[in-house]
């Protein structure tokens, strides 16, 4: 799930106020609340180190080990049978239960290929409503994206 820039996936690298944190969005922007973990780490590119994966994750593998983040935050929609926008921490053991299959490859594939480069990795699911061809976000997965924002920023 991804919402990012059409322009494909791309990663932003910069002295930012927490390098030691690294935001991997991830969800396909044309399904509309599926691109809510694109949507979130674009918001978050002025405070982390941000990469837009958007469906394929594992073409970043290489690049996330290279800078070896002691954090790495992984956001990407999700079905947890939450409220519509609703963000959690998702157990990596569970998380293909949740996550929506838009990826190329498991989500629990790509966690465990980055796991031996990040001394800590957090998944969030941001809670879809709509999943349908489309390039917007619904109001509430917006609304919970922009919470999602302030969450990361203010804890990390």
């Amino acid at each position: 799930m991804t919402r990012a820039s059409v322009a494909a996936s791309t990663s932003s690298r910069s002295s930012k106020s927490n390098d030691m944190v690294l935001v991997c969005g991830i969800g396909n922007i044309w399904r509309s609340d599926d691109g809510a973990g694109v949507r979130a780490a674009e918001l978050l590119k002025d405070s982390f180190d941000v990469i837009i994966c958007d469906v394929s994750p594992e073409q970043y593998v290489e690049d996330i080990c290279r800078r070896r983040p002691k954090k790495l935050l992984i956001l990407d929609a999700a079905h947890f049978d939450g409220e519509p926008g609703e963000f959690r921490i998702l157990d990596p053991s569970e998380i293909d239960n949740f996550t929506i299959s838009t990826h190329m490859i498991p989500i629990s594939l790509f966690v465990e290929l980055v796991k031996p480069c990040c001394e800590e990795i957090v998944i969030y699911g941001i809670q879809v409503k709509d999943v349908h061809f489309g390039n917007q976000l619904s109001d509430e997965v917006e609304s919970g994206v922009q919470k999602l924002v302030r969450h990361l920023k203010e804890t990390n």
